[in-house]
């Protein structure tokens, strides 16, 4: 009878163990961060590498303050990469709140080229930035995407309906 008891024990301690990091992640749930680009600034340029500064808006939609330790994005216009970043700055979003974070990346200077020799004024410019946000309590995926100039902004041409 003892041994039966003893397994028991042990059964229930492991499935304890196996559910306290699903809890955890249960109570940090919620609403996911929004992260919008509000600016990508050009740095200095080499031959083969253009730098750039992206600030990103962090929006924590939640009511409980996000921790964030670090981030990890793509961003991309009209559907073609620009460029790729990494950050380790730590950064308090406050709940229902918002914060910038600016991040130093780097892209080629020929993804620019393309970028810039494929597209036309009749066309919108559209961009997309996904990433994880990592914050104390663990990584928050995020996915936003928007128009950044209508169709024919540039040319001054009137915007297609």
């Amino acid at each position: 009878m003892m041994v039966g008891m003893r397994r028991l024990v042990v059964l229930a301690g492991l499935l304890g163990a196996l559910a306290l990091p699903g809890c955890a992640s249960w109570l940090m749930n919620g609403e996911p961060p929004e992260v919008l680009v509000t600016n990508v600034t050009p740095l200095e340029s080499h031959a083969f590498e253009q730098r750039l500064r992206v600030d990103l808006r962090i929006r924590n939609l939640n009511d409980f303050d996000l921790l964030v330790t670090g981030i990890d994005f793509r961003l991309d216009l009209n559907g073609h990469r620009l460029a790729r970043g990494l950050g380790n700055k730590e950064l308090i979003v406050p709940r229902l709140s918002d914060s910038i974070s600016s991040v130093e990346t780097s892209t080629s200077t020929l993804q620019v080229v393309r970028q810039l020799l494929s597209f036309s004024g009749d066309q919108p410019l559209t961009f997309r930035v996904t990433g994880v946000l990592h914050t104390k309590e663990g990584r928050r995926p995020f996915d936003n995407s928007g128009v950044l100039l209508e169709k024919g902004a540039l040319s001054g041409s009137p915007a297609a309906q």
